[in-house]
């Protein structure tokens, strides 16, 4: 049965009074699990032209070049709609998501000193391309959504606040509408103030393809209000091709702007660092220095896969996004609460993880942990993929050692020296945002495959019945 079967009942409560046997369920790498001919195909093309670089070789397909347009026409249409032929953002590919980051970064003049605001939810590279640019990251506590709070920016904003880089998380959108509207008020202020204006940086490494509803820009609306895909709000946005990612060609990245000017030092930096101006130039590279470029090329057999797997991207969102609605409502049927939607009108969040939030029994801290941890195992058994979102490796700012610790890079740097207790904003153990640490003591989530049939939506539904009516009284 395919999960679209309409003879399957998604509505249907599982017996909560009944063990399910534990089963394997499908993968949870959306991309990769609908590799199929065509990205065979893909691959073979270009080995057979002998010409796996992006820029020369004895017979180029263009295959990077290709997937640059193909995803700017992508971010320039409506949700499950037909890509327009033409469109104002430019797209450069480059070999990772943290290698976007990290160029990104270095040309929105991110250097020693400054400051880029984020969230504590959020994976280590988000950090280490921060720190990379010997730049001090400043955490922010989070909403409901698990996301930036758009109301905890001032808070944190210095007069050396370069860049907010909002993350959202496991497709779940961030309030990126209401935070590109506080930046924009912010930036007015900052001009009469003879200040620098902060720019938007979306790490959506881990949300291609949602979308969310507001007026893009962060200094000026670049945008009518309104529904835009999650990585056209602010100046630049990043997105990852790693295999976990809804689309994958195993590793590789995307940086997508607006600003003409931003495009030019993106595809220089992200090459030897020389602008390619001049038609026909001169270099292969390019004849103008911009910077220190970073070799973040992306290959050509990556981009030949990625562009097969943009093709099936509202697909695999489709599939996501259904499977996850079914769960959630499930999930409330048991009476609990499931993570905020950043717009319940239109959720835009890509379906790729289902979160819940345990009750509140009136236990301390440490209370919470173990209840937490027991029904994470709980549901383990069933092949769930579970995680308790406190012990959530490196995508939770306190389990990031170096980061807790302060490790400078070779020669030192990016925090002053001196009493680490200095700038109070300088602060990453636990405890630092009040917000989040509560809601990741109290929430649980779980993948969901883009491949799942019928049945296997309907025993995921028994499980958490079964471990839900079990456990969370205990």
């Amino acid at each position: 049965m395919s999960p679209s079967d309409p003879s399957i009942d998604f509505q249907a409560s599982p017996n909560p009074l009944i063990r399910p046997e534990p089963r394997v369920l499908p993968p949870e790498y959306p991309g990769a699990a609908r590799y199929a001919e065509e990205e065979v195909d893909a691959v073979v093309r270009v080995v057979r032209n002998r010409s796996p670089f992006r820029y020369y070789g004895p017979r180029l397909g263009g295959e990077v070049a290709r997937l640059e347009d193909e995803f700017a026409c992508f971010l320039a249409s409506s949700p499950g709609g037909t890509w327009p032929a033409n469109s104002p953002f430019r797209v450069t590919a480059v070999n990772s998501g943290t290698g976007a980051l990290e160029v990104a970064l270095d040309a929105l003049g991110v250097g020693a000193g400054d400051e880029v605001l984020v969230q504590g939810f959020l994976w280590i590279s988000s950090i280490s391309a921060i720190v990379r640019q010997r730049a001090i990251p400043v955490l922010v506590d989070s909403d409901a959504t698990l996301n930036l709070d758009p109301d905890e920016i001032r808070r944190r904003i210095g007069p050396k606040t370069r860049v907010i880089m909002p993350v959202p998380m496991l497709g779940g959108c961030a309030r990126i509408g209401r935070l590109a509207e506080t930046v924009r008020t912010v930036n007015a202020e900052r001009a009469r103030q003879g200040l620098p204006p902060v720019r938007i940086l979306e790490d959506c490494a881990q949300s291609m393809g949602a979308h969310a509803y507001g007026i893009p820009g962060s200094v000026e609306p670049t945008a009518p209000e309104g529904i835009h895909r999650v990585g056209t709000f602010g100046d630049v946005g990043i997105f990852s091709l790693q295999i976990n990612k809804n689309i994958t060609a195993g590793e590789g990245g995307l940086i997508v702007t607006r600003d003409p000017d931003l495009a030019r030092r993106i595809d220089a930096l992200h090459n030897a660092g020389y602008a390619r101006g001049k038609a026909p130039p001169v270099n292969w590279y390019g004849d103008e220095p911009v910077g220190w470029g970073h070799g973040r090329r992306l290959g050509e057999m990556q981009g030949a896969v990625a562009r097969v797997q943009l093709r099936r991207l509202d697909e695999i969102l489709a599939a996501m996004r259904r499977g996850h609605d079914s769960i959630e409502r499930h999930l409330r049927s048991l009476g609990l609460k499931t993570r905020a939607r950043a717009d319940a009108d239109d959720p835009g969040d890509t379906g790729y993880y289902c979160q819940f939030h345990l009750p509140d029994r009136g236990e301390d801290d440490a209370g919470r942990i173990l209840r937490g941890r027991r029904i994470a195992d709980a549901l383990r058994e069933f092949g769930l993929r579970p995680w308790f979102l406190h012990d959530f490796e490196v995508h939770v700012y306190y389990n990031i050692e170096p980061l807790v610790g302060r490790w400078p890079l070779a020669g030192g740097g990016p925090w002053p020296s001196g009493d680490a207790s200095g700038d109070p904003r300088y602060a990453y153990a636990r405890g630092t945002l009040p917000k989040l640490d509560r809601l990741l003591t109290s929430t649980i989530g779980i993948h969901v495959p883009s491949t799942l049939s019928g049945t296997e939506e309907a025993y995921i539904r028994q499980a958490l019945s079964w471990v839900i009516s079990t456990e969370t009284d205990r």
